[in-house]
This record gives structure tokens, C-alpha cells and sequence, in this order.
């Protein structure tokens, strides 16, 4: 079987994988108090777990790598920068590993699974911890000459503040739309929320706070699909990662700001989608990988 390796900022999911299926799977914290390499290890020891021998792996990663699979930068997880991940879990797990971005892993299964049979032109965009993307045009994913094809997260917004974002800069659209953005809208309406879970619960309960938070995250998102859309007019914009969970939540702001503010009306109608394969999306693409 093949293995599919999804880490995000927060926690890693590994999966026994064959086309579309998940056929044994868990989950790890991403702790990198012990370093990048211990991280690696515990990854590795959970993949073999469900595994023993397996036939490859995808590692999808919440960052870019070069060509040889050594990690240029993932600004959610420390320490990686130079780390060589492909030729690391190689020796870990004795099979070959190709190492991508996690949402272009993502944006591969659903090209072949998903919404990308009937929409062969498509952005897919992961809310997380971080703000992702994977760009499909004409049925090919697109990730650039350097592999930072689709970091859609780090766009700039134009705000009154310009919030930072753990890249470095300020105003990218992962500072608004990702979790530390719908935590810090919650924040200043007063709620207090230790998860996303918590401020879709009062979103969901009515409450003042959380609908707040979910509309302003839907509106800043709005602002960074206008741009995209003036530059690649794609057939569709599917949602994956963990908080598109709460699309419900989002999508009536996101849709009213299009619509007010795309450059042109078709622009602003382009069909707003929640990943056909929900969760299993990055776990399902990674294990894509090794054929990609």
C-alpha cells in the first residue's frame, strides 16, 4: 500500500491509501519541541504502524520544497528551513517519498476524485492554521518553477490594519483567513475561544460574536478570491482544511463581497464548493504523489 502523509500547523494525518481510499489512518500533534528530525521520526513510527512495508509515500507539507524534496521554508512549523524531508523519510520508512506542498496535494486528489472532474479549472483553498492553495488549469495542477505555485495564503489584502502573518510579512490574506484571523475577530467582539470549533458553536448558537467573526473572515477571503479571479477566471473555487467545516458560516459574506466587489458580475458568481473529499483530501493527494 501506499502511504499519505498530511501535516498541517497543528497535526500531522497519515494514511494507508489506494486511489481514493483510506484504508487505515491516525494522527500525531505537529510538535516540534524535540526538533524537525524527532517530528520526522514520530511520522515515520505511526506510518509504519499502519504499514509495515509500504510501496511508497506522499508526504504533503505545509511549505515548499525543491525538486529534491528539501524544505525551502514552512513558516507554521519551525525549524524546517534546509531540512532534506524526502531523502529523511526515505531512510525512516525504506521506500521512495516524494515530498510536495500540502494543498497541491490536495488540489491533485481533487482534480482526479473530486470537483476537478467536473470543473477541470479550479482553485482549491486550505483554511487552517495557515491558507494554502492549488492551482488546476485544464485538468494539469500548476505548482510554478520553484514549486510556490498556489500560495494563495500570501497575497497581500489591502486593510486599515495590516496584521502579520507568521510568514514575516504583513496584510497577507492567511493573517485575516486563517485560524489566528477568525481567532482574533472573535477576540475583539468579546468572545474567547480555544479552537475554531468554539466560535463556529456560537456562530451556530446565534451569538454576536461568532457570526462577526465567520462574516469578516468571509469578507477579507472575498478580497483575495477577487484578485485571483481577475487574474485566472477559474470554473470553480473548492474549500478543504479544517475550517471548511464551518463553509455555512463563511460563505453568505464571501458570496455578498464577490458579488460587490468582483471587476466584473461573472467574476463575482463563480461557484463556491467544499472539497468532495472533505478531510481525506491532503492524505488522499499525498498519496497520489509517487505516480504524479
Amino acid at each position: 500500500m501506499t502511504i499519505g502523509i498530511d501535516m498541517g500547523g497543528t497535526g500531522v494525518k497519515i494514511a494507508s491509501v489506494e486511489g481514493p481510499r483510506v484504508l487505515g489512518s491516525c494522527s500525531i500533534p505537529t510538535d516540534v519541541s524535540g526538533g524537525p528530525l524527532a517530528l520526522l521520526d514520530a511520522i515515520a513510527e505511526a506510518a509504519l504502524g499502519l504499514e509495515a512495508k509500504p510501496r511508497a509515500a506522499g508526504f504533503g507539507v505545509p511549505g515548499e520544497v525543491d525538486d529534491e524534496g528539501r524544505c525551502y521554508r514552512l513558516p507554521n512549523v519551525p525549524g524546517f528551513e534546509g531540512v532534506a524531508m524526502q531523502a529523511e523519510m526515505e531512510a525512516r520508512l525504506g521506500c521512495p517519498v516524494k515530498v510536495e506542498n500540502e494543498a497541491t496535494a490536495a488540489g491533485l486528489a481533487e482534480l482526479h476524485y473530486g470537483h476537478g472532474r467536473e470543473h477541470p479549472t479550479f482553485l482549491l483553498i486550505t483554511l487552517g492554521t495557515g491558507v494554502g492553495g492549488s492551482v488546476v488549469i485544464d485538468g494539469k495542477v500548476r505548482r510554478g518553477r520553484h514549486g510556490f505555485g498556489g500560495e494563495l495564503g500570501h497575497i497581500a489584502l489591502h486593510r486599515e490594519e495590516s496584521w502579520s502573518c507568521a510568514c514575516g510579512q504583513h496584510g497577507c490574506l492567511e493573517a485575516y483567513a486563517g485560524t489566528r484571523g477568525l481567532m482574533r475577530y472573535f477576540e475583539a467582539g468579546g468572545g474567547r475561544a480555544k479552537e475554531v470549533r468554539d466560535i463556529a458553536d456560537s456562530a451556530r448558537r446565534g451569538e454576536r460574536a461568532g457570526l462577526a467573526a465567520f462574516e469578516q473572515m468571509g469578507e477579507a477571503l472575498a478580497d483575495g478570491i477577487r484578485s485571483l479571479q481577475c487574474v485566472l477566471d477559474v470554473d470553480a473555487i473548492v474549500f478543504s482544511g479544517g475550517i471548511s467545516a464551518a463553509f455555512d458560516l463563511f460563505e453568505p459574506s464571501c458570496r455578498r463581497a464577490l458579488r460587490a466587489r468582483a471587476y466584473g458580475p461573472p467574476l463575482g458568481e463563480v461557484p463556491l464548493l467544499v472539497s468532495a473529499l472533505g478531510e481525506q483530501a491532503g492524505q488522499v493527494g499525498a498519496g497520489l504523489l509517487p505516480s504524479a
